[in-house]
């Protein structure tokens, strides 16, 4: 299983780049790739809860994962009659603020761009008209809510992204690609997206990261890395974030050779504090990177051979994917399930079956 997934990812990388298979190459069938993602799906169906919602802790993060989980798998409800989606997608209209907000208390800017981005992702994919409709205004007004949101100030090393928390005063870069996938998702469906607004967000994620200029010293081993603030050291989190909103934009090559560089130096390990969010975006940045060339590919294949393995070995037997050593107390809580819609979410990328992922 682990060869095939290997095998798609890169087969999907050639494909996107016009590039054909090696003949030798050979793997598992798509039947044997989907088999992975849906026990995963399986377990998230049975874990919903009786009004629709997944979770405990943090419900609407984790519900809007699950929308994004399955939407990943092309179980849609036109495909799935038994798709958690409806439901799930009903709870979150029903408990979403009248502003626009769809979070949850803790971390609520994180939680709203996720779940943005589940309606977003959801439009055109629901059968009922009028919660098709419901969906429709609902995802405009979060996106409404998300651009009054973002940070006005000036000052790339710090401002013009989102905060985590209002209340905080700096912006958080993790937070801000979790916003630029929602204003990708967006635009591929009409909607006006102010130039200003992609540029501040940019600026600020690409503020941190460490690209030699004259006048700055830098260790050799941070080149090409990004840092929670615009001073810090690299971390593996916010570089494969930072790339990730990158690529989705098509940025200076060089900035991306660069990330692509020390993402290869630093590779994954099985533990926290952010396992599952790094390589939910490190794994889209290396996918659209392999449509580059050769070189890309086969990082792309290497990266899957160690993400496959450490996925295989910590799944556990109800199917449900556990949570790394050393995470923060609230991914704890959250456990099994947020860690297997994001499992589900990094194993389906290569299936580019969500409109964000397909997208040019």
């Amino acid at each position: 299983m682990a060869a095939g997934i290997i095998g798609l990812l890169s087969a999907a990388a050639r494909v996107a780049s016009g590039e054909p298979a090696p003949a030798s190459e050979s793997g598992p069938s798509f039947s044997k790739i989907a088999e992975a993602g849906d026990a995963g799906l399986k377990f998230l169906a049975r874990s919903q809860n009786p009004d629709g919602s997944i979770g405990t802790v943090q419900p609407h993060l984790q519900t809007g994962l699950t929308i994004l989980a399955f939407l990943s798998s092309g179980r849609t409800e036109d495909v799935d009659q038994k798709s958690p989606i409806p439901a799930a997608s009903e709870w979150l209209l029903r408990y979403s603020g009248e502003d626009g907000f769809l979070g949850d208390e803790e971390f609520p800017m994180e939680s709203h761009a996720v779940c943005a981005l589940a309606l977003s992702e959801l439009r055109g994919m629901v059968r009922d008209p009028a919660r098709a409709a419901r969906v429709d205004a609902r995802a405009l007004r979060a996106l409404d809510y998300a651009l009054a949101a973002q940070d006005k100030a000036v000052g790339a090393d710090y401002y013009g992204g989102w905060r985590a928390d209002p209340k905080n005063k700096a912006c958080d870069r993790r937070v801000t690609a979790w916003y630029l996938l929602l204003l990708k998702s967006a635009s591929l469906r009409g909607f006006e997206i102010p130039r200003g607004a992609l540029s501040r967000a940019l600026m600020f994620i690409e503020g941190s990261q460490k690209i030699p200029e004259a006048g700055k010293n830098l260790e050799k081993t941070d080149i090409g890395g990004f840092s929670y603030d615009a001073t810090g050291l690299p971390v593996v989190s916010i570089a494969g974030a930072g790339l990730a909103a990158m690529s989705y934009y098509g940025r200076d090559a060089r900035r991306r050779d660069l990330a692509l560089q020390w993402l290869q130096d630093n590779r994954p390990i099985w533990y926290g504090p952010s396992f599952y969010y790094t390589h939910f975006f490190t794994s889209r940045a290396l996918a659209r990177e392999a449509r580059r060339g050769p070189g890309p590919r086969r990082q792309l294949s290497r990266y899957a051979q160690t993400l496959w393995e450490m996925l295989r070995d910590h799944q556990n037997a109800d199917v449900s994917f556990q949570i790394p050593p050393g995470n923060a107390e609230n991914t704890r809580r959250m456990g099994e399930t947020y860690g297997t819609a994001m499992a589900v979410l990094i194993l389906n990328m290569q299936r580019q079956l969500m409109p964000i992922d397909a997208a040019e």
